[in-house]
């Protein structure tokens, strides 16, 4: 299976090395879901505000849908000012 996953802002610090900009092209076997892929890459849970797959926001209830080949995840972090 080909998933694309995207990290922004602080969350990019979590991207291996081969990591082309803020992408990460993977291939893997079996099925995944989002809360597999932010455990994998070691992000906390904690800090992750928003995700979409191929554009479209998944609330955390659904964040262990099971992906498919070709989708793209996109991950943003709690966003903080002051």
């Amino acid at each position: 299976m080909q998933i694309k996953l995207k990290l922004f802002s602080s969350l990019m610090e979590y991207l291996p090395d081969n990591a082309e900009g803020n992408t990460l092209e993977l291939s893997l076997s079996g099925t995944t879901n989002c809360h597999a892929l932010i455990d994998q890459y070691k992000i906390p849970r904690d800090v992750v505000q928003v995700v979409m797959v191929n554009g479209e926001y998944v609330p955390p209830e659904q964040r262990e849908t099971p992906l498919t080949s070709g989708d793209t995840v996109s991950i943003w972090p709690s966003i903080q000012g002051g």
